[in-house]
């Protein structure tokens, strides 16, 4: 069955929405098992809210271990095993503080996404910003209507989508 539409990330047939990775199809929707989809802007990440709880905590964790025990000064390291351990320390906190800021930067809901909810309840979020800057965002919205039936497509006109 060929493609009407291809993507990088995504693929729409007749009856069907591929989801691809490194072109190669590794899962397939059919237009049954969709109940609705949303064009909106959201994240992709199937729980945001749970990076955002970790990635406070890592910053604050780290923030915590920066103020508290990062009292040493030139000084204080007298042996090389202290320098080193000094060393690990501050990678350690500096990781911590980073992993926690991408976290919340993955989470954080600034860009335009596909949101397939399905019929058993599950859903599927796909980032569609490199469409919207290819400028094939009209031709992606009408084979999308094909593959999953026009009743089921939505355009949240609060996303600033150009249609």
């Amino acid at each position: 069955m060929s493609s009407t539409f291809s993507a990088h990330y995504i693929s729409l047939t007749e009856n069907s929405v591929r989801f691809l990775r490194n072109r190669f199809p590794y899962k397939e929707i059919t237009s049954a098992q969709i109940h609705r989809v949303e064009l909106t802007k959201g994240t992709d990440l199937k729980r945001p809210v749970s990076a955002i709880v970790f990635g406070v905590c890592f910053v604050l964790l780290g923030a915590y271990l920066i103020v508290n025990f990062s009292v040493w000064s030139l000084n204080d390291i007298e042996r090389a095993r202290d320098a080193k351990t000094f060393g690990y320390f501050l990678i350690l906190q500096l990781f911590l503080v980073a992993f926690g800021s991408y976290a919340i930067y993955a989470a954080a809901p600034i860009h335009p996404v596909a949101r397939f909810t399905l019929v058993s309840g599950g859903s599927e979020s796909l980032s569609i910003n490199d469409i919207i800057k290819e400028k094939r965002l009209r031709d992606f919205l009408i084979c999308l209507k094909k593959a999953a039936g026009s009743n089921k497509v939505f355009v949240n006109r609060g996303a600033d989508l150009a249609v």
